[in-house]
């Protein structure tokens, strides 16, 4: 197989994005290897790969944190008017050009000067931020399907083969027909990620032989590839739904009967109305997915020997009261009482209770507070000795997650249990 190479165009959270988008590819036979990658910013990643352009563009339909991806089809040098003229479009072509390299750009009047060049009939869409076409710009001209959009990159000019679906993202966020602003706080982007994270740390045997001619169901069917996806805090459910779009069975709890009952009914709205039914192959669904295994309990005393297969956690505790204002010297001694020992019973319970050999990983969220005095409180620093003594080792730093104003930010910690526990 030849190596393609594929420019990603990461979302906000970068490193988060990262982590995940090497986590997935390293599960597909793609030839992945992390020294095919080469980092040319912050947000954009160039990795070779041993897989076709229709392969890699329904990596889409996986993954979280990666909002374009592009194909390398010409040094950085060539032309656009040339690329344009190969372009096998009988009608009139709608254009657009995004820049990703770190040199200014005037990418409207580089289109236009193409256009006139090539002297078909060509319109230009101009990118709204700051010479890029947005993800909502490219998915609402079918940039990736119908139209053509290039990037400009420092190694070389992409050619766009897929872009995040913000319509079903909206969905899964405000879709829903329960949603609780105190306990179903966390992000589907974030939920997504966190399950690849997750599912990324299973071994090799469940690697996936993509098949191209599979279509749009292909995630349903390589379903039993994929572990067990265990969330002990479900709160709205959307973990739960994050792990089903990705072709996992699912269980889940809460201490909170209201919880449960909001997650039964989301993931039924979810089997319903968002995953669509292949055409001539009717979508079995497993009756876990379906809410029978979504049970009122205590995750610090559930017993994870229960569960019998493969299985991982991704789930976000209680991150402690919403707050508005950062927290001062007298509140830190609460904040960390209310809720470090809520996680230190919970990952207690779960190393005495599952099967060491079926528990591959946890993708867990600890909250980070900003102080008052400029500092950060980190839940995990404050646990992670008796995390690591109770027989834990973390698989990579805390990724963090959140926006600069925001006075309580997510850590994301990736967890297994130590090889002699």
């Amino acid at each position: 197989m030849i190596h393609n190479s594929f420019y990603f165009v990461l979302g906000r959270e970068n490193k988060i994005s990262q982590t995940e988008l090497e986590c997935v590819l390293a599960s597909f036979d793609f030839g992945f290897s992390p020294a095919n990658i080469s980092i040319l910013s912050d947000q954009v990643l160039e990795i070779k790969l041993e897989a076709s352009s229709d392969q890699v563009k329904k990596l889409i339909e996986i993954l979280g944190g990666t909002v374009k991806i592009f194909q390398k089809i010409a040094p950085a040098n060539e032309k656009i008017e040339n690329l344009l003229l190969a372009e096998d479009k009988s009608s009139k072509i709608i254009f657009g050009l995004s820049n990703y390299s770190v040199a200014k750009v005037d990418t409207f009047r580089m289109a236009l000067s193409a256009k006139k060049a090539a002297k078909k009939s060509i319109r230009i869409i101009d990118g709204k931020e700051g010479g890029r076409l947005s993800s909502a710009q490219s998915f609402q001209y079918k940039m990736d399907i119908d139209n053509v959009e290039y990037g400009l990159f420092e190694t070389g000019i992409g050619k766009l083969i897929a872009v995040q679906n913000i319509n079903e993202w909206t969905r899964h966020d405000y879709g829903k027909p329960k949603s609780d602003a105190k306990s179903g706080m966390l992000p589907p982007k974030l939920a997504r990620m966190m399950v690849n994270l997750a599912v990324g740390q299973v071994n090799d045997e469940t690697r996936i032989n993509n098949d191209e001619d599979s279509g749009s169901s292909f995630l349903i069917r390589h379903s039993g590839l994929r572990p067990l996806v265990v969330d002990p805090f479900c709160g709205s459910g959307n973990v739960l739904i994050e792990a089903v779009s990705v072709g996992c069975n699912v269980v889940g709890s809460d201490l909170s009967e209201k919880a449960v009952s909001d997650t039964k009914e989301n993931l039924e709205w979810f089997l319903k109305s968002v995953i669509p039914d292949p055409v001539g192959d009717p979508l079995i669904v497993d009756s876990r997915l379906c809410g029978n295994d979504i049970v009122v309990a205590d995750a610090a005393k559930f017993d994870f020997s229960d569960i019998k297969e493969d299985f991982i956690i991704a789930t976000e505790p209680f991150l402690g009261q919403p707050r508005t204002s950062k927290l001062r010297i007298e509140e830190e001694a609460e904040a960390k009482s209310e809720i470090t020992q809520l996680y230190m019973d919970f990952l207690r319970n779960l190393k005495l209770t599952a099967n060491s050999q079926k528990l591959k990983a946890i993708a867990i969220v600890f909250p980070l507070f900003e102080l008052a005095n400029g500092k950060k409180l980190s839940i995990f620093n404050d646990c992670v000795d008796f995390i690591r003594d109770i027989g834990y080792t973390t698989v990579c730093p805390p990724l963090e997650y959140g926006r600069d104003y925001q006075v309580v930010k997510r850590q994301i910690v990736i967890l297994k249990l130590s090889a002699d526990s």
